[in-house]
């Protein structure tokens, strides 16, 4: 079976800086799969590139055994690839269901079709057993629930590599035990997960694999 994501040969250099140089790195199928090192390591602007916001200087990437070549984030989702970032990338004054369907509206006409947009949120929320309002703001969620969101874009995109950037950073115990039970579920129904941290005893809990870089 083609591994999830293959990367050969990567390099990546900035002026006066060599973020990655010549990496190979491999994901399989139904993995949670951590990349560690230390900060300044090269693991951020490795996903960035898998994910089409940094191109790289050298080096192909594989998804489930094809070439691809990830000139933006668009190129990314459209290979099935969502990125939580460390930072959310949300509409603070937009209501879930509004942050899930952004830039995959439905439409009547030329306006948004907020119906169909709340039922789709709806049905992805419950799918995926997220506590979940479609009709709450974000700026009234807490943190833990906002990166549920950031979560459920992808899934709604259709990911089936998930990358996840340092996503325990800012979250409580008990919602890290949450943010777990989704990941290890999410794996075993055949996808995979890239989960970039520094904390060892996280890595050791939900990891199949790990990546030193």
């Amino acid at each position: 079976m083609p591994a999830a994501v293959r990367m050969q040969g990567i390099s990546k250099r900035f002026p006066l800086v060599v973020a990655n140089e010549r990496v190979d790195f491999e994901v399989a199928w139904g993995e949670v799969h951590a990349l560690i090192g230390e900060n300044g390591a090269g693991k951020s602007t490795l996903m960035k590139i898998l994910y089409g916001l940094q191109p790289p200087d050298e080096g192909t990437i594989e998804v489930d055994g094809r070439e691809a070549v990830m000139s933006s984030a668009r190129d990314a989702i459209d290979q099935g690839i969502g990125m939580v970032h460390q930072h959310f990338m949300l509409v603070e004054t937009l209501t879930v269901a509004e942050n899930l369907v952004l830039g995959a509206e439905p439409r009547i006409g030329p306006t948004l079709d907020i119906t169909t947009a709340r039922r789709k949120a709806r049905e992805i929320i419950e799918r995926f057993g997220f506590d979940l309002d479609p009709d709450a703001r974000i700026d009234e969620l807490p943190v833990g629930l906002q990166q549920q969101v950031e979560i459920l874009k992808a899934l709604f995109r259709d990911a089936r590599i998930l990358i996840m950037d340092e996503p325990t950073a800012v979250l409580t115990p008990q919602e890290t035990r949450g943010l777990f039970e989704f990941l290890r579920g999410y794996a075993a129904d055949g996808h995979a997960v890239v989960f970039i941290s520094h904390k060892l005893d996280e890595v050791m809990e939900i990891c199949d694999r790990m990546s030193v870089m």
